[in-house]
């Protein structure tokens, strides 16, 4: 079986109230579950948010695009959205079921927008990439054959955050004594120091949680 992993975009985003959630400091979006497009065109998601969950539920019940959602108490959960989303994403998700591939999850954040992995046989999934909507931007991140259990835990992280992971493990970061500093890496990959701390602290915080889940 082949996968292709994908970085997607589109504008106005993924589901409704996408940008209200992106916009919004509180709000930490971690990764997307589960995604099944209805033979009515709404949207069912499944989406692990971390942060101010009240205020996420406040942004889900006002906005005129969510049929219905399911908001837990606490900060740390699984947010369930049933929507109307973008025609494009609409149409990109249909393709699972029109051409029998999969769209591996989880689905994860990028800088950009969503760095999503498909599998399937090599034939579907070329015409796939064909069929997708004009209006969506999409750059290749990978293509190859798919093996079972293969960068479960990477997939979880951006590309910006394997590099910043990556070079902290090649320069000793975490041995003891530490061999390099959230200010050299910052130097080495041309960045705020602010930004490598915060980098570290997702990739830390996504893959403690894959671990003991």
């Amino acid at each position: 079986m082949k996968s292709i992993t994908l970085e997607i975009s589109v504008e106005g985003g993924f589901h409704p109230a996408n940008q209200l959630l992106a916009a919004d400091p509180s709000i930490i979006r971690e990764s997307l579950h589960h995604v099944t497009i209805l033979e009515d065109g709404t949207i069912i998601l499944l989406y692990h948010l971390r942060g101010d969950l009240a205020q996420v539920r406040t942004y889900l019940t006002d906005h005129e695009e969510v049929i219905t959602c399911d908001v837990p108490e606490n900060g740390n959960g699984l947010v369930y959205i049933h929507g109307r989303p973008l025609k494009p994403i609409r149409e990109f998700f249909s393709l699972a079921r029109s051409h029998g591939i999969v769209f591996e999850t989880p689905i994860t954040h990028t800088d950009n927008g969503l760095k999503i992995t498909m599998s399937g046989d090599e034939q579907t999934l070329h015409r796939v990439i064909s069929e997708i909507p004009s209006e969506i931007e999409l750059t290749l991140l990978r293509k190859g054959e798919r093996k079972p259990g293969e960068n479960e835990i990477i997939s979880l992280l951006t590309e910006r955050q394997v590099e910043v992971l990556t070079l902290a493990v090649e320069e000793g970061y975490y041995e003891t004594p530490r061999g390099t500093t959230h200010e050299k890496i910052a130097t080495q990959i041309g960045v705020a120091t602010t930004t490598v701390s915060e980098h570290l602290r997702k990739v830390e915080q996504r893959v403690f949680s894959a671990l003991v889940r």
